[in-house]
Formats: structure tokens, C-alpha cells, sequence
């Protein structure tokens, strides 16, 4: 076991129009940070494992308070931490992870960062509640000016958002200098709540199987949308850029961590 997906325990209010956190059926009921960290510090004293990823089930940084208490806690197991978010970070978040990095690096550990983005010019359309595509941009250079080394996720490639808006992504991605793009598919229930914005004549086109889902606290089984020649396609995209493609944040984490001297 390489990495354990932590909650944050509160519905995402972003409400992305894709997103798989919407209906419920991956998080438990809302539940305190003490008790979080209580289930993760158990967990840990029975089973090894290198990186604590923070985010799955909603945003850590849609409150901040929040987020900044789970990593403050999660510090003291020295494991790598790396967080996900849409949130426009500001000062005090950042002195505050600027510290929570300090922490970790005495540890000997890392403290790394990734920033969704699934459209661009689309985003009013399908993320019509979250911080604009330029906002996420300008996070995720202020967390690269505190020297977190943060990736973009573009998860789930949207089967209605055109190669070129993905271009647009990578590219500005690029002038950032993020480090690297984690792509990724799309899962759709069998309701179709997160793919009802995606016409049937479009989704249809797009290869899927049938997949249990690992990190649900529920036996789910989802449709996994994947275009495997468009993903080798926007994969070629980030490398002409000059940066690196991921098959998923556990890759990107193993990267981060041969780069670092810290491979295991």
C-alpha cells in the first residue's frame, strides 16, 4: 500500500456539474476532524503506507479553517501529504501551509499540492460555483512561490470540452511551470447525475467499462469513460510543452518522491 485517501468530511459546495462527489455515495455522513484523525491514526498503527492524500470526497480548502486543521493533525503521522483543491488560496492559508511544509520537511517528508482543471472556457457552464480557471492558475502559483510543488489534474477529461480548450489548460498550465498534468477519466452513476450536462450522442462515442469503486465507503459500481487515443493525445500535448503526464496522483507522488531523493 503506497498511498490512504483521507476525507474532509463536508460536502464540496463548488458542485461541479461532473463531479462524482455530488450524490454521496463515496464519503460516510459528515464527521469531525478529531474523529478523522482518530480512524487514520488506528488504521496507521496496523499498516504501512508512504502518502496521506487529503480531498477525495470534497475540497479541504473550500474552508480553509478546515482544511489548514487536518493538515496541522496529519503532520504528526510524517507521512507525505499531498492535498487537492479548487479554492483560491490567499495569505493566511499560505503562511499557514508554509509552516505545515516546514513541519514535514523535518520529518523528512513532503508536502505537495494539485489543482483541478477539467475545462477552461467551459468552466461557467459546467463549474458555475468554483473559482474561475485564472483564479486556480494564480493558486497554484502561490503554492509554487512557497516552493510546494503542485501538479493540475485534469480529471476527468470531459468528453464535451474540445481538444483546444485542453490545450488552453496545458498551456497556461505550462507558463506556470507546473511540474506535471495528472489525466483521467470520467465516471458516470448509473442515474447519470454526473454526466447530464454531456449529450447522449456525445457520450456515446466514448469507450467505458463497468468499475467497482475503490475509495467509496459504499459498494459502487460506475461507468469509467476513457478515450484511450484522445488521452495518448493530450498526454503528447503536456510532453510538447515541456512537462510531464500522469496516469494518476499516486505516479505523480512517485515522481515527486524519486526527484527528492525519497523514492522507497
Amino acid at each position: 500500500m503506497d498511498r490512504v485517501l483521507v476525507p474532509v468530511g463536508e460536502p464540496c459546495p463548488f458542485a461541479c456539474t461532473y463531479c462524482y462527489t455530488r450524490g454521496g455515495e463515496i464519503r460516510s455522513a459528515r464527521i469531525g476532524v478529531k474523529d478523522i484523525i482518530h480512524q487514520l491514526v488506528t488504521f496507521a498503527q496496523e499498516n504501512n503506507f508512504q502518502t496521506i492524500q487529503l480531498g477525495y470526497d470534497g475540497d479541504p480548502f473550500a474552508r480553509p479553517e478546515r482544511g489548514l486543521a487536518l493538515l496541522r493533525e496529519l503532520v504528526a503521522l510524517g507521512k507525505d501529504i499531498n492535498f487537492s483543491t479548487k479554492a483560491s488560496l490567499h495569505d493566511n492559508e499560505l503562511h499557514a501551509l508554509k509552516e505545515i511544509k516546514a513541519a514535514l520537511s523535518s520529518h523528512g517528508s513532503i508536502l505537495s499540492a494539485i489543482v483541478s482543471l477539467s475545462c477552461w472556457e467551459s468552466a461557467d457552464f459546467l463549474e458555475p460555483n468554483t473559482p474561475t480557471p485564472v483564479e486556480r492558475i494564480a493558486t497554484l502559483t502561490k503554492l509554487m512561490s512557497i516552493e510546494i510543488p503542485t501538479f493540475i489534474a485534469v480529471r476527468p477529461i470531459l468528453p464535451n470540452v474540445s481538444d483546444e480548450e485542453y490545450e488552453r489548460v496545458v498551456s497556461e498550465g505550462a507558463l506556470a511551470r507546473c511540474p506535471g498534468f495528472i489525466l483521467g477519466p470520467l465516471y458516470v452513476d448509473d442515474e447519470g447525475k454526473f454526466a447530464r450536462l454531456i449529450s447522449d450522442q456525445i457520450l456515446e462515442q466514448v469507450p467505458y467499462t463497468q468499475n467497482k469503486i475503490p475509495w467509496s465507503a459504499y459498494p459502487v459500481s460506475w461507468k469509467r469513460y476513457e478515450d484511450v487515443d484522445r488521452l495518448i493525445r493530450i498526454g503528447k500535448m503536456v510532453e510538447h510543452k515541456g512537462c510531464r503526464g500522469f496516469e494518476s496522483s499516486a505516479t505523480a507522488m512517485t515522481f515527486l518522491r524519486s526527484k527528492n531523493g525519497n523514492a522507497s
